[in-house]
């Protein structure tokens, strides 16, 4: 009876081991040896064909789940969707509709997951289109981005629900009262498209109960200016938040390689000291990969050159998720709303 009470307490996190530019076997064995904390870890479901799982002695108290086909980065995402039903995307997905897993951690086919997920799983109150939220840093606490990836065209009124998804993220985090800024080319409430103008006039509707002096829609902001820190939640179109982080992480990437290439920094050890722990603050691999917001199921996309330690990330974050009750709290927030 202990034992069922202490398996109770622990996350079931679910793991696609396909379809990452790391080797899956490579993955597995880093998963094995991964270092777990407190007195509850969580317990793994893996999901790799029958050739991996033969390469790597998996200790029993992993779960090994055998599936035949493999969606690969370059297929058509809603054709293999209904071909491959016993992919490691489709057969994930079926047990975290079934409750089997808490969560389903994938660094695979983007589109292929989005489609699963959408297919499988029911979507939040009042939400119509699911999007993928991702935490950014900036010089005070990190931005939760949204959408990511998942949608390329959007109307203003999803635009609505990304901002009210993103409050109730945020306030999950423990900020009790998040600020949203739209990404625009300027500040000024007439700039952008006809879409993104009808979104900012929707988007201050979240201001009517607000008090007059901390208003909760700020406006428009520009790219440059969201590493200031000065919003909680950046709203945008699934197309430009995704050309935003990876144009972000690029940059990032780039400045502190050529920082490292310097010879000053070998001769200086507090600068040295500085920019280690910069790397780990802007590299992608320190957060827990992108939460599919929307739906009912906790899903967390990984890059698709996500490391082991970038999975180890994305594992803490899940089950800081499960523990915390996020999906409960995410349709709390939006049921107020």
């Amino acid at each position: 009876m202990q034992k069922q009470n202490e398996d109770l307490k622990r996350p079931r996190i679910g793991i696609d081991l396909l379809g990452c530019d790391t080797l899956p076997e490579q993955l597995l064995k880093s998963l094995i040896n991964l270092p777990l904390e407190g007195s509850h870890p969580p317990k793994f479901t893996l999901f790799a064909t029958e050739d991996v799982f033969s390469k790597v002695n998996v200790p029993e108290d992993f779960n090994c789940q055998v599936v035949t086909e493999v969606i690969t980065m370059d297929e058509d995402p809603l054709s293999a969707v209904r071909r491959k039903k016993d992919s490691s995307i489709l057969v994930g997905m079926k047990q975290l509709k079934k409750y089997e897993i808490d969560a389903f951690i994938s660094a695979g086919n983007t589109g292929a997951l989005l489609a699963s997920a959408t297919l499988s799983l029911p979507l939040l109150p009042g939400i119509d289109r699911p999007a993928l939220v991702t935490l950014m840093p900036t010089k005070l606490e990190p931005v939760a981005v949204l959408d990511v990836g998942a949608n390329v065209n959007v109307k203003a009124e999803n635009l609505l629900q990304f901002a009210k998804m993103g409050i109730a993220y945020q306030k999950t985090r423990g900020i009790q009262h998040p600020t949203v800024g739209l990404l625009n080319i300027g500040e000024e409430k007439q700039k952008g498209t006809a879409e993104l103008r009808k979104a900012y006039e929707i988007l201050e509707t979240l201001n009517q109960d607000a008090p007059f002096d901390a208003p909760i829609f700020i406006g428009n902001i520009e790219g440059r200016n969201v590493f200031h820190g000065n919003i909680d939640v950046l709203i945008t179109d699934g197309f430009t938040g995704n050309v935003f982080l990876k144009t972000a992480e690029g940059i990032a990437s780039f400045i502190l390689d050529q920082l490292e290439k310097v010879k000053l920094v070998e001769t200086i050890p507090q600068l040295k000291s500085m920019i280690n722990p910069l790397r780990h603050r802007l590299h992608y691999a320190e957060y827990p990969g992108a939460i599919l917001c929307g739906v009912e199921g906790i899903v967390i996309k990984c890059h698709g050159e996500s490391t082991p330690e970038a999975f180890a990330n994305s594992i803490r974050g899940a089950s800081h998720l499960v523990r915390n009750f996020f999906l409960e709290k995410i349709k709390a927030e939006l049921f107020q709303n």
